[in-house]
């Protein structure tokens, strides 16, 4: 690092290529399955620079995950939607953003994938999900609005694994419209019901 507390270029271009790299092997295999030497000979990276800049596989992966779900956050915060216009400018800046992430969350959401990822992405949405529903249906029990949430969750992670596994002739605009339609169709109902 300079005076400054940045880090210089050569530094910079280690650690994406080790992060590039780590993502290649998570492509193929269980993260329990990749090992430091693996990785580094992958990047043509010292072990001992490896070790400099992460305690092991797991940390680097944290790391990975961290900085995407900063930005993620972000994407989140800065387009929550008005609780009376519909969700589609929302869930088309999600989607806008996973589908820059694209090949990560193949990866992340894929058979090698980190199913701590998948919980965290869950916990974020179920946060926004519950603050709208005790909006739009008040008299709805917490444990309603839990089920809800749940369904709409495991049925967004499946819809976006689908979508990422190179479902191309589905843009960000028709990806969000569908979501939003299936949400809309399927919970729509049952907030009806409770309001």
């Amino acid at each position: 690092m300079n005076k400054s507390g940045q880090e210089n270029r050569s530094v910079r271009n280690t650690k994406r290529r080790l992060r590039e790299g780590l993502l290649r092997l998570l492509d193929e295999k269980p993260i329990n399955e990749i090992s430091v030497k693996e990785l580094t000979d992958l990047v043509d990276v010292n072990r001992g620079t490896f070790y400099f800049h992460y305690q092991d596989i797991y940390d680097l992966l944290r790391g990975i995950e961290d900085a995407f779900f900063e930005q993620f956050d972000r994407t989140l915060s800065e387009n929550q939607p008005a609780l009376d216009a519909e969700g589609t400018p929302y869930l088309h800046a999600v989607f806008s953003f996973l589908d820059e992430n694209r090949s990560f969350c193949r990866i992340m959401l894929g058979p090698h994938g980190d199913m701590q990822f998948v919980e965290r992405v869950k916990k974020r949405v179920d946060s926004q999900c519950r603050y709208f529903w005790q909006i739009l249906a008040p008299s709805a029990d917490e444990l309603r609005n839990g089920m809800y949430n749940a369904f709409i969750i495991n049925g967004c992670i499946g819809l976006i694994q689908e979508w990422v596994n190179d479902r191309r002739d589905l843009n960000v605009e028709s990806i969000s419209e569908l979501t939003a339609t299936l949400i809309l169709a399927s919970v729509g109902p049952c907030i009806a019901e409770s309001v």
